[in-house]
């Protein structure tokens, strides 16, 4: 059965910990740091700085002589090992498989969000009907699930987001086969702090066993369902 390792990012590191992520960086990615304002920098250095640790464990290489290639919406990838990431309020995830294309998503649940609203509007009517067939103040995180699980099965596809919130993923459960026009993906709800939502999505039907990490050091196996 295929395998994909996911890492829980804190930006929250010791600052020895970040300079030694940043040195990892590319000079674009260096350039995008320097660009950001300063409470997104962590953040982004955490993101992709792990993001290259855990491919050049992989590959065998120094995180910093990873090459990435990027598809026309910006997913990177490279030879021997496909690698996804994200990063919302403060924190990121990394997710690492073998040889199925792969995407991973965090977010942040707002729970300000008129979720009912923008569910109506956005999503298929069976999954606007489930945000909202529920206590008002669980509709944020009903539509951040939801939410997640699309951009997971997009950036899988390397796809656009804006086209993707019509593609149903299942809702209810913790995820199941999401058909595209370019193939299935199977998607899969992720462990998340508090206040977060986050999935997972492989190219294919096949199901596949998750090794969740809080990186760098804690991780627990999670069977395949």
């Amino acid at each position: 059965m295929d395998e994909v390792a996911i890492w829980l990012v804190d930006s929250v590191l010791p600052q020895r910990v970040l300079v030694e992520l940043h040195e990892h960086l590319d000079e674009d990615e260096r350039a995008r740091v320097a660009a950001l304002p300063p409470e997104r920098k962590a953040e982004f250095v955490a993101a992709h700085g792990v993001a290259r640790v855990v491919a050049g464990q992989a590959l065998g290489l120094a995180p910093r002589r990873v090459r990435w290639r990027f598809g026309p919406n910006g997913k990177p990838e490279t030879d021997g090992v496909r690698v996804s990431l994200s990063r919302s309020g403060g924190l990121a995830v990394v997710a690492r498989t073998a040889t199925r294309a792969v995407g991973v998503d965090l977010q942040r649940v707002e729970p300000e969000l008129d979720a009912a609203r923008i569910a109506a509007r956005f999503y298929p009517a069976a999954e606007a009907r489930h945000v909202v067939d529920c206590p008002p103040g669980q509709r944020a995180a009903r539509f951040t699930g939801l939410f997640a699980r699309k951009e997971a099965c997009v950036k899988a596809a390397g796809g656009r987001l804006f086209p993707g919130l019509r593609q149903s993923v299942s809702p209810g459960g913790s995820g199941g086969v999401v058909r595209r026009a370019d193939g299935p993906y199977r998607v899969r709800d992720l462990s998340a702090p508090t206040g977060f939502a986050a999935a997972v999505a492989l190219a294919g039907e096949d199901d596949y066993r998750v090794r969740e990490h809080r990186w760098p050091e804690e991780w627990r196996d999670v069977e395949a369902g």
